[in-house]
């Protein structure tokens, strides 16, 4: 692993927008990966399917599916690659999972292939996606498994691109359920295989309360490592269309839920941290996957995306510096530097909307809300701030 990659890494966090991605699915034009650049992104995740891949028995094909396209296009706008390493292929097994020596070994073959030809771009590889679930990984339980193929190509990925990080297991959920399934996996000694643990916090309510799944995240891996195991947030989002878990929200309440969840995760240290979805997966108003995204199924872009693109836009080289501590629980006030001395002050509240006073040397700077106003303001040794459920930045001039 690079100099950089490890830094990035023991950091803990990175400097604003550095850490932030989106999701992506096959089919992304050039067009979608211009609008991922201009909205301040520089990661995206995607699949790397291995049935695409390989159609006959070692026969390696990247072209037509189109990943080398991809992949020239994601350097031409200076986009770092999240590729996921998965799934089965029929050719060798008859499930979605890996379950043979003989599957293991074509996998590790085909990862050989891909990671050899997509090296040198300091990106992250992340084997498999949610091998949790019995939607991709069956049959369950899978722990033993899903080891043996980390063990089996982790190897294969850190010789044949050294500067990458190798990720895992893309955990669906940080439920009591998926940390019982991780603590199975964790007992088969994986954590010297890989540079960071992947999970995918879903919340179904507001995205403050990440911050006890990440606690007790922790917890866990501190049984198995004296070393501080860097979280990856390697894929979360909030559709329009709710769940039986989730009230239903709406395009405003997605545009302050994306801004949330990426401060949140930069205050809790997590150095990457992926929004799903780029765009709707269809139009079928009852369908809650279809509607991940912060455009359209067109590509027309929703409220989020204006609001992430004036998060990177305004947090630019800054990194998070502290929680600004208040009465209110609900109260999120958050500091940010730059070369520790620029500094902004991002606030909001998960209660509701209301005014609260905080120490701040006398001065003047601006205010911008999080969808783009801005204006002039100056204070006294005390500033007043009118908290709202959106992120508002002050920034001191």
């Amino acid at each position: 692993m690079s100099e950089d990659i490890q830094k990035q890494l023991e950091g803990g966090y990175n400097e604003i927008p550095q850490g932030l991605g989106v999701s992506i699915h096959k089919g992304v034009t050039e067009s979608d990966l211009q609008a991922i650049a201009d909205s301040g992104f520089k990661w995206v995740r995607i699949d790397i399917f291995w049935s695409d891949v390989e159609k006959k028995k070692g026969q390696y094909d990247f072209k037509s599916p189109g990943y080398d396209q991809l992949n020239e296009m994601l350097k031409e706008k200076g986009i770092k690659p999240y590729y996921i390493l998965a799934y089965e292929n029929s050719i060798y097994e008859k499930n979605r999972s890996i379950s043979t020596n003989k599957g293991r070994e074509a996998f590790s073959k085909f990862v050989e292939a891909t990671v050899e030809r997509y090296s040198n771009q300091n990106g992250v590889w992340e084997i498999w996606n949610e091998p949790n679930t019995e939607t991709f990984w069956n049959n369950q339980p899978s722990h033993h498994e899903y080891a043996l193929l980390v063990k089996k190509v982790a190897p294969v990925i850190r010789e044949n691109d050294p500067n990458s990080i190798i990720v895992a297991p893309a955990l669906a959920g940080v439920s009591e359920e998926a940390l019982t399934w991780l603590k199975k996996v964790l007992d088969e000694h994986i954590l010297s295989y890989i540079d960071a643990v992947s999970v995918h916090p879903y919340q179904y309510d507001n995205p403050e309360t990440v911050a006890k799944r990440y606690e007790d995240l922790r917890s866990l891996l501190k049984e198995y490592s004296k070393k501080d195991i860097p979280i990856i947030s390697g894929e979360w989002g909030y559709s329009l269309v709710n769940s039986d878990k989730q009230k239903p929200i709406n395009e405003m309440q997605q545009a302050e839920y994306i801004a949330r969840m990426m401060l949140m995760n930069s205050s809790e240290k997590v150095p990457l941290s992926i929004w799903y979805d780029w765009k709707d997966d269809g139009q079928d108003s009852d369908n809650r996957e279809h509607h991940f995204g912060i455009n359209s199924y067109y590509g027309t872009p929703k409220l989020a995306y204006l609001s992430i693109q004036i998060l990177t836009k305004t947090l630019e080289e800054y990194r998070f510096s502290k929680r600004i501590k208040t009465e209110n629980p609900n109260d999120y006030i958050l500091e940010f530097l730059k070369n520790d001395k620029d500094k902004i002050i991002v606030y909001w509240t998960t209660g509701n909307s209301h005014f609260i006073k905080i120490p701040l040397d006398s001065g003047e700077g601006k205010l911008i809300s999080m969808l783009g106003a801005e204006r002039q303001v100056e204070w006294g040794n005390k500033k007043g701030l009118n908290l709202l459920t959106s992120p508002t930045y002050l920034v001191i001039e």
